[in-house]
């Protein structure tokens, strides 16, 4: 229940941006949109739509239970219950319009997230879906870090934003067993 709350106050999200960025651009004067200032407000209210719907997105995937989903196939269990969580990230990465520096991360975190979801609804055992899983896991860390870095790029670091070190260490994975519990 509470992924389709999550997903109406998404959609909910949505059409109010959407409805501010028709207002915005409506009108029969067609000189007003020639005008640079308007030009440049219009563009404005454009990336704050853009950076809304990434928030709401980062919000929505972060608070998915991806790496206890991960840990039970690890486990050699899976559970029916992470099937809408898939999907849940499968949906929102496909419709939020994601900056070009996010696009890759996005894309790849998707299609993992795409093959694993494929993998279980034809039945594969939890053996043979595990390094689909851990895939999926490790993309949704990197989306994390990268995401919120990018959401949040105007705060200080000491209000939220991304720090100077920020920059993911690629020569662990963050669901490697080795690593501490997230």
């Amino acid at each position: 229940m509470t992924h389709f709350r999550r997903g109406v106050l998404l959609f909910a999200a949505l059409a109010l941006s959407a409805a501010v960025l028709a207002a915005a651009c409506g009108g029969s004067d067609s000189s007003a949109t020639s005008d640079p200032t308007t030009q440049a407000a219009l563009d404005a209210l454009t990336l704050r739509v853009q950076r809304d719907e990434m928030l709401n997105a980062w919000i929505t995937i972060s608070n998915l239970p991806v790496h206890d989903m991960d840990t039970s196939v690890q486990g050699g269990k899976i559970d029916g219950k992470y099937v809408p969580t898939l999907r849940t990230a499968i949906r929102v990465l496909a419709l939020t319009g994601w900056t070009a520096d996010l696009k890759a991360s996005t894309t790849k975190f998707h299609d993992d997230a795409v093959v694993l979801l494929q993998a279980l609804n034809a039945g594969k055992t939890a053996a043979e879906v595990k390094d689909l899983s851990t895939a999926a896991h490790e993309d949704w860390h990197l989306f994390g870090t990268g995401a919120g870095n990018a959401v949040a790029k105007d705060l200080p670091a000491d209000a939220g934003g991304p720090s100077l070190t920020a920059t993911p260490d690629t020569s662990t994975t963050p669901a490697a067993p080795s690593t501490a519990a997230h």
